[in-house]
């Protein structure tokens, strides 16, 4: 009961900081989308969609083992290893991130020729690219932070770093600098992010007496470095295709076969349901740290009992959402970003329809990885976008930004009945085998 408690309150933290931050956020969408129109916020749509796809391929998603390997040290009283592995995440996410950069300014004119079809897109492609050097060491340090469950300070900066975008988006839009204006305001609020985070890591970092992690010594868990390097490797895979599939391989492919315009709709469609998605990642981060708690001390029967408490007040949450995005499409596009996003309302239904699926199995990702099953993780993964992709070539062509929300929706079915497969076997009534 107390663990269940502990959950909520985790979970409730980050949801109230991710309802704040998701309004500011959903709020400056808006005010993007109108005050650019649909051919130029497409423009910007798939300029970012580019640049965070090429991040993905080469982001190591190192905040997965942090929480895992981090939180098993400070377990285990092993203070040496815990400075250890926050050294070494660090350096990961940040050599990632500038490999990604350097790798982004380099494609720029291919990207541009193949999926962006626009004369300014390179430079924005370039302006852009520079969030790749800042916003890598951000996941790590949020990694962290739930680690030590400090979720209220992960609430309150991601808080205040989108209230902190809104407000000077809007006031870049208003003084006429266009995209170049919204893009730059993306890349110092990720700056502003990146100071406050590191700043509370350090903080948190002295308390439990892990001083100076800069200068530890990564060879005091070179026994665990193969063991970590395999985790690294799936989680790094995993992440890859869970961000391609679920934000940009949809955007790319509309990109090639339909243009901007077409983007633009199905972003708009994707950004009512991201609501959603968003308060089912809260739970997602809150049972994950806690899980790799439970597996080593506590009984099956108390982390099932955990999981059921978890996804009831989930779902108690976003079927009533959900219901009424499929209620009323077309009044909530109008609301929010005008009369001409209407169209997208067919494929705002369809994308919604994906919450039956995803919403249900919310704690088959953490359980796997708590588990050590990064492997099967990313078999999961390669099949869906697999399945995924073949959707996207065989609809997108002749039904557009439609025929993407319906791979979309394919896409979430795959990953939901390979996800219930695996777990099924791995997670038995009577006992977990477990690496």
């Amino acid at each position: 009961m107390e663990t269940n408690k502990r959950l909520l309150k985790n979970t409730f933290w980050l949801l109230g900081g991710k309802t704040a931050s998701g309004l500011f956020n959903a709020l400056q969408i808006i005010i993007v989308a109108r005050a650019l129109g649909v051919k130029d916020y497409g423009l910007m749509v798939l300029v970012i969609a580019y640049v965070d796809i090429i991040n993905k391929l080469f982001d190591f998603r190192v905040w997965e083992t942090a929480t895992k390997y981090i939180g098993t040290y400070l377990s285990n009283s092993e203070n040496n290893k815990a400075r250890a592995m926050v050294k070494l995440s660090y350096l990961i996410d940040i050599s990632s991130g500038i490999l990604a950069f350097f790798i982004v300014i380099g494609s720029a004119k291919i990207a541009n020729k193949l999926f962006i079809h626009s004369s300014g897109a390179e430079t924005l492609i370039y302006i852009y690219s520079l969030s790749l050097l800042i916003d890598t060491s951000n996941r790590t340090s949020d990694a962290i932070l739930r680690v030590f469950d400090k979720f209220s300070v992960i609430a309150y900066t991601s808080s205040f770093v989108n209230f902190f975008k809104l407000v000077f988006v809007s006031i870049a839009l208003y003084l006429g600098f266009e995209i170049k204006g919204v893009l730059f305001v993306y890349i110092i609020s990720s700056v502003v992010g990146l100071i406050i985070r590191v700043t509370a890591v350090s903080i948190y970092l002295n308390k439990m007496k892990i001083r100076r992690w800069w200068s530890a010594n990564i060879r005091s868990i070179r026994d665990q470095w193969g063991e970590i390097g395999w985790f690294l490797g799936n989680t790094s895979l995993n992440g890859t295709l869970v961000m391609a599939g679920d934000n940009h391989l949809g955007i790319l492919a509309l990109g090639y076969f339909a243009g901007g315009e077409a983007a633009a709709f199905y972003k708009v469609a994707k950004s009512i349901l991201k609501i959603i998605m968003e308060i089912s990642n809260q739970f997602y981060l809150s049972i994950y740290p806690e899980l790799v708690k439970m597996l080593a001390n506590e009984p099956i029967s108390k982390i099932k009992d955990s999981i059921k408490y978890l996804t009831k007040k989930l779902l108690l949450i976003t079927v009533p959402v959900t219901i009424t995005i499929i209620l009323f499409p077309q009044i909530l596009l109008n609301l929010f970003y005008g009369k001409e996003y209407i169209e997208a309302s067919l494929a705002l239904r369809i994308i919604a329809l994906t919450v039956i699926f995803s919403q249900p199995i919310f704690w088959a990702n953490p359980l796997l990885l708590a588990l050590g099953r990064a492997g099967t993780k990313n078999i999961i993964n390669i099949a869906s976008t697999i399945v995924y992709v073949i959707l996207l070539f065989l609809l997108v062509p002749d039904y557009s930004f439609i025929g993407a929300a319906w791979a979309y929706l394919g896409y979430h079915i795959v990953i939901m009945l390979l996800s219930l497969i695996f777990v099924k076997k791995y997670f038995k009534i009577d006992h977990i085998k477990k690496v």
